[in-house]
């Protein structure tokens, strides 16, 4: 098992390919497994990094409130490109690991040769049902255990438009869920997601990024599509796609479609293998 040593918290990891750097960072309780159907495609051309966030799956999970806030993400991604020896990568997120990479891009822009950011921003039309939402899924890993967590996150829009498909997609995204620890999940989602600021409160960095951008967001993510729309005007580089059919996990909705966006973009700013 692949365990990096940062400053007081150990993460798990994984590379798969060769080629330029690609660092994905994952949604709230998803975990790397979440990005495998990327994996399957962009490791023929590209070092595809993957990492549980700390709280979730294999990386530890303080006990202290205090271990848990956005800063702390951003800081272990940091470390985790210099361990890995990466001066500059692309780097990528999903949701969670979307807002994680961008504040990494705000924070370290020399750092970032590309940025992917899919279904980023919920919450920032309407912050205080967000938090509402995230605090009541605290309080569920509180008082049931990560398997009350996990009946209750596939009632979430989030979860159960992918779910919905069928028993494999449901036992996918289950068993996604099911890797995190109780209390793990529980601060992070009380120091990570309930305490992130609103994307449109972002409009100065926004507009200070020089990177090429890709913005994902799927078609039915309402709470995404709003603060995707702004990005697309506000980001200098920005192309911005919505996926047809698809809801908030578009990396596994819709994952052709996403794998290929993801794959023109690198191609187009990132050398690759030949």
């Amino acid at each position: 098992m692949l365990l990096v040593e940062l400053a007081n918290i150990r993460l798990y990891y994984e590379e798969h390919g060769r080629g330029p750097a690609l660092v994905l960072a994952h949604g709230n309780a998803c975990g790397v497994r979440s990005w495998d159907p990327q994996l399957r495609v962009l490791t023929d051309h590209y070092r595809v990094i993957v990492y549980d966030a700390r709280g979730h799956g294999l990386s530890d999970a303080p006990r202290e409130a205090s271990a848990y806030s956005q800063q702390h993400m951003v800081d272990d991604l940091c470390g985790l490109m210099d361990y890995l020896g990466l001066s500059t990568a692309a780097v990528g997120g999903l949701s969670m690991g979307g807002n994680v990479v961008l504040n990494f891009a705000f924070a370290h822009p020399e750092r970032v040769s590309a940025l992917i950011l899919a279904d980023t921003g919920a919450g920032s039309d309407d912050a205080a049902r967000m938090v509402a939402r995230a605090l009541q899924g605290a309080e569920v890993l509180e008082d049931g255990g990560i398997e009350a967590y996990a009946d209750w996150a596939l009632t979430h829009p989030a979860f159960s438009r992918f779910a919905s498909r069928g028993p494999e997609e449901e036992r996918f995204i289950r068993s996604c869920l099911m890797t995190n620890r109780a209390h793990g999940l529980a601060l992070s989602t009380r120091g990570v997601q309930a305490k992130r600021p609103s994307i449109y409160a972002l409009e100065p960095q926004l507009r200070k990024l020089e990177m090429p951008v890709l913005l994902i967001v799927g078609e039915h993510d309402e709470a995404c599509i709003p603060p995707h729309a702004f990005m697309g005007r506000t980001i200098p580089n920005a192309a911005h796609h919505v996926l047809p059919g698809a809801g908030h996990l578009t990396n596994l909705e819709a994952p052709e479609a996403f794998n290929s966006l993801v794959v023109e973009f690198l191609n187009a700013h990132v050398a690759r293998l030949p």
